[in-house]
């Protein structure tokens, strides 16, 4: 995915800056107006992988599906996000309030006025409800995957795959599930004695695999348990970092999944998650909630590369687990009052 800004004097002329040098594919990003020269400055993405990206056939069909399907959610100038809804009372303070949270947590300028004008057709004066709906009618929030499929964690360093690896053993072993786990990420010294000693306390196998032929040795004889895979953080800007992570994916015919962090950069954590999607991603696990305030980078992903949102962590600690992701606590998440941590009750005035 390749990112670039436009500056014009008009949002008509910078649109047709950005489809004359990134063509009709394009997403915009972020949209800005200048109040003091009210210039118009477009951040819209393009994407540049070829099929050599993709480590499956079925990876490219998703993520073409995501760019080009019934779901795609480009950027559409004549978009109705529909009118008729602003009839009521309270709709313009229920409007600037809700949107008001969305840009505060960085989401993107379109999908947070989406977002305000789905939640607006609800027609629920509960703002955590009405906003709740929206995002179960732009995103899917099936969770983690607890089937007998090998999951394979991938994503950038320190995103915190390891510790998500030990609470997916966890909650095996408390679900009285036989559980193998694997360690692919040999580039840090730590990295598997650290992991082997968490498995070593739940009692939960484990082993470690070089590369792709012993990793695939190595599940051979896993009998029923479920695999789970550890990897290396890797830089995904790095096209020859990401080749031996393919190779891993296609060994081990693993469920890859995205560990990504919140707190982050929106725009660059749509492009990451674009680019784990040609590797097979279709869903992302958020890590890092507890210490994170703005959360627009996870929304920004999920919208950018068409991801599912799985389970989040919310702790560091093995112990405590996930939580499960749905669209009201999420909805909750994103309209706390940052500094309390507890859900604003933003309900209009106007409605009361």
């Amino acid at each position: 995915m390749r990112l670039k800004t436009f500056t014009a004097t008009s949002m008509a002329e910078a649109m047709d800056m950005v489809r004359s040098q990134l063509g009709e594919d394009a997403i915009i990003v972020s949209t800005t107006q200048s109040r003091a020269d009210n210039r118009v400055e477009i951040t819209a993405a393009v994407e540049s992988d070829s099929p050599d990206d993709y480590a499956t056939a079925e990876a490219q069909a998703l993520r073409d599906h995501a760019r080009y399907g019934a779901n795609t959610r480009g950027f559409v100038p004549s978009e109705d996000f529909g009118a008729d809804v602003a009839a009521a009372a309270y709709a313009d303070e229920f409007a600037e309030l809700l949107h008001g949270a969305l840009s505060w947590h960085g989401v993107p300028a379109r999908l947070a006025e989406r977002l305000t004008q789905a939640a607006l057709r609800v027609g629920l004066e509960d703002m955590p409800g009405s906003l709740a709906e929206a995002l179960d009618e732009n995103f899917r929030f099936p969770g983690l995957s607890m089937d007998n499929r090998p999951v394979l964690l991938v994503g950038p360093a320190g995103a915190g795959k390891s510790i998500a690896v030990a609470k997916i053993a966890a909650r095996s072993v408390l679900e009285r599930r036989n559980v193998h786990v694997i360690s692919c990420d040999l580039a840090r010294a730590a990295a598997g004695e650290q992991l082997a000693a968490l498995c070593r306390v739940m009692a939960v196998p484990f082993t470690e695999a070089a590369d792709p032929r012993e990793l695939t040795a190595m599940m051979a004889h896993t009998g029923e348990a479920k695999i789970v895979i550890d990897t290396t953080g890797l830089n995904p800007f790095q096209p020859k970092e990401r080749g031996p992570l393919k190779e891993l994916i296609q060994a081990s015919g693993a469920e890859p999944v995205l560990v990504l962090p919140a707190g982050g950069d929106p725009g660059e954590a749509a492009e990451i998650a674009g680019i784990f999607a040609t590797l097979g991603c279709r869903r992302f696990l958020p890590t890092r909630l507890d210490a994170s305030r703005r959360l627009g980078g996870l929304l920004a992903a999920a919208d950018a590369a068409g991801l599912a949102f799985a389970d989040a962590g919310c702790s560091p600690y093995v112990g405590k687990g996930f939580e499960r992701l749905d669209p009201l606590q999420l909805a909750h998440w994103l309209l706390r009052d940052p500094d309390s941590g507890v859900s604003a009750n933003l309900t209009s005035k106007a409605a009361e």
